[in-house]
């Protein structure tokens, strides 16, 4: 058990001290600063509060409920003039940037013109001028009453199947299943890249058969696996760190983000799956690179396999309009799919509990079975320097270890 920990002990220390993973690392942090910067100042340029005007021929706006709004104080000025002549007057002097018209008859017909100069008034003014339009005509209605519209139906979903609960249309819902996409995508592509360079090149210069006599394959590999999965997550954290920081500085701009709750649910189920697959995917790739020769050859097949990892991200559609289609339920369930799938349809819907519990247990015990059968493959692809393994070869490797 000691040289398993010190494989492992190696392999992270020799994993995170590379330039490339440093790079890596600390490279997305500043990228991610830049965007955020820029698209700060891109907000900034583009929202500008200018104050806006109307003129109001059907007699359905009231002017003095703006100063009634919530955040009344950081809502953009809105102005009313008697009529079109004096409001375009307004507009050409600089004195407010847009002027909006509702015509008689409104809001039977629901039109409504728009004047500017140089520049069409940003989301702000157009957000600010339909709340005040929707105050004016629910005035007779209580105060309380006119902040609930104002603010629009929450939905709060229940689903009978799986006994969840949780909160229709927020943003954070919807965001977070591409974002664990794009992580597991990070993931296994860099995975499967190192692996295979590592073990190829280990194999080539025969320092796997060093290796091999001070520790069994079984130590070998799982030590190469924990080292790699421990670097990875460490890679994460730092993401996940300033994915934090980067929603802290985004809630300043975008309102929805503001007062958002940690999905503590969605990220546990998430990492409960992320771990062995992870496992799955680090076996896969330490056999392949045990079976071939050449670092090319392994990566074309790697290339192949791991389609089979991302094979959910072409039933998206599906995702969306039936989310129990067999061809779901299956994914779920298959070892390669069910990180992708779980992660999508938890964050978009509900997953029937069975299917977790079942798909996790397949994903563990493929896990298992995958880091055993590469120690093998390994074990047997020392023994054939120069020759490359068949995959009748690499089954006949496996079947000898029972």
């Amino acid at each position: 058990m000691r040289n398993f920990w010190l494989v492992a002990k190696n392999e992270y220390l020799r994993t995170v001290g590379r330039r490339a993973f440093l790079a890596l690392t600390l490279g997305v942090p500043v990228l991610v600063a830049i965007m955020i910067g820029a698209m700060a100042l891109i907000v900034q340029m583009s929202e500008r509060d200018e104050p806006i005007g109307f003129v109001d021929q059907a007699g359905v706006v009231d002017a003095s409920l703006h100063a009634t709004l919530p955040d009344a104080n950081e809502r953009v000025q809105i102005r009313e003039f008697p009529d079109l002549e004096s409001g375009r007057a307004a507009v050409e002097r600089g004195e407010i940037q847009a002027l909006f018209v509702f015509p008689p008859g409104y809001p039977a017909s629901l039109e409504t013109e728009l004047y500017y100069q140089q520049r069409p008034p940003g989301n702000n003014a157009w957000e600010d001028l339909d709340d005040l339009v929707r105050a004016s005509m629910l005035a007779s209605l209580p105060a309380e009453t006119h902040e609930r519209l104002l603010e629009g139906p929450q939905v709060k979903v229940h689903d009978l199947a799986s006994g969840r609960t949780f909160d229709e249309g927020r943003i954070v819902d919807f965001l977070l299943p591409f974002a664990a996409t794009f992580l597991f995508l990070f993931a296994t592509m860099s995975a499967s890249g190192y692996l295979l360079s590592v073990v190829s090149t280990e194999k080539e210069n025969r320092t796997m058969e060093v290796m091999i006599t001070t520790v069994t394959p079984m130590q070998l590999i799982g030590g190469k696996t924990l080292g790699l999965l421990a670097a990875t997550l460490t890679q994460l954290l730092v993401y996940l760190l300033t994915a934090v920081l980067a929603v802290l500085i985004a809630a300043r701009f975008v309102p929805e983000l503001q007062g958002m709750q940690v999905p503590w649910t969605y990220l546990g189920i998430v990492a409960l799956f992320f771990l062995p697959a992870y496992a799955l995917l680090a076996g896969i790739m330490i056999a392949i690179g045990a079976a071939v020769t050449e670092l090319q050859q392994g990566q074309q097949v790697a290339g192949l396999l791991n389609l089979l990892f991302v094979a959910p991200l072409f039933m998206m559609p599906l995702f969306l309009e039936n989310p129990q289609h067999p061809a779901i339920v299956a994914a779920t369930l298959f070892p390669t799919t069910s990180f992708l799938t779980v992660a999508l349809r938890w964050g978009w819907g509900t997953v029937p509990a069975w299917q977790l519990v079942a798909g996790w247990v397949i994903l563990v015990a493929s896990a298992l079975l995958a880091v055993w059968a590469a120690a093998r493959v390994v074990r047997v692809g020392m023994l054939r320097y120069g020759q490359p393994m068949s995959v009748k070869g690499m089954v006949a490797a496996v079947r000898r270890g029972w």
